[in-house]
């Protein structure tokens, strides 16, 4: 028995020695050896080994390749969004502020037009307050004494009458609208001129009074100031009858809406005195 395992080493060692020395006997065939097509057989046996291996390595670098092209891409595409919403603010703030230019050019002008058809100078103004809610029928004007503002003149809009003074500083005015319950105006129906009280009720909506339980009125007939109480010109749009009740006693239940929209009031014109002319300064 320990005869036989000399003999099995150097049978292994002899396997072990020959082994390579084949392997390296056909690749140096191989060198030599061509396939059908005329390439090299080691070349061929290379590029099958290698084929595999170089696959996966491109599959690994473009996954990684798109990886990151889809992430700049990403991280651009993020900052581009970014600055078109930016550009998108910017263009609606500036879209806003010309909508309230424009808005704004309206008004004045309707302010201008309806003061060059009244025979008394106008003060531009604008309302810079208005009372607590208890007291919301009064705002403040930027105008006062210094510009010639005097209590009960006549405050206009472009739409037609907001109120008169009724107290004055230097630099402003304190404005009650004819909403207030304390506001009274001589009126005359448009279609019938007949004359009547407009009062206030501290509600959007204003009183008509003394119009006769006969005397025709229909809704939706404008109220016209009468010039008859001595503060405001004649012929002035106040308001709408949007309500008309008969039946309750001598004279009618009528509800006037404004045509001015007093809540959302910015820009006003006070009525000054009329200038002295020529005329009136000779009257004793």
């Amino acid at each position: 028995m320990s005869s036989e395992l000399p003999s099995r080493v150097n049978g292994q060692r002899s396997a072990a020695v020959l082994i390579p020395l084949l392997v390296l006997q056909l690749a140096l065939l191989s060198l030599q050896i061509k396939t059908p097509s005329g390439t090299l057989l080691f070349k061929s046996w290379t590029m099958a080994a290698q084929a595999p291996v170089l696959s996966l390595f491109a599959r690994i670098t473009g996954g990684v390749g798109d990886f990151w092209r889809g992430y700049f891409w990403l991280v651009g595409a993020r900052a581009e969004n970014e600055a078109l919403r930016e550009a998108v603010q910017r263009l609606s703030l500036l879209n806003g502020a010309y909508e309230q230019s424009r808005l704004e050019n309206e008004r004045l002008r309707r302010l201008l037009t309806l003061s060059d058809s009244i025979e008394r100078r106008a003060l531009g103004a604008r309302v810079t307050a208005r009372a607590p809610s208890f007291l919301a029928n009064l705002v403040y004007i930027d105008r006062g004494k210094r510009h010639g503002v005097r209590v009960d003149a006549p405050v206009i809009s472009g739409e037609g009458i907001v109120g008169r003074v009724l107290l004055v500083s230097a630099d402003q005015a304190q404005v009650q609208l004819i909403t207030n319950p304390g506001a009274a105006i001589g009126v005359m129906l448009e279609n019938s001129r007949t004359p009547g009280v407009l009062a206030g009720t501290g509600d959007p909506l204003l009183e008509l009074k003394y119009i006769g339980d006969t005397d025709p009125v229909a809704v939706g007939e404008v109220v016209l100031s009468s010039g008859l109480d001595g503060i405001l010109p004649k012929g002035m749009t106040i308001g709408r009858v949007v309500e008309v009740e008969k039946g309750k006693g001598v004279f009618q239940a009528i509800r006037v809406k404004p045509l001015v929209d007093l809540i959302h009031l910015e820009e006003v014109a006070v009525l000054l005195d009329p200038p002295i002319t020529e005329t009136s300064s000779r009257i004793p």
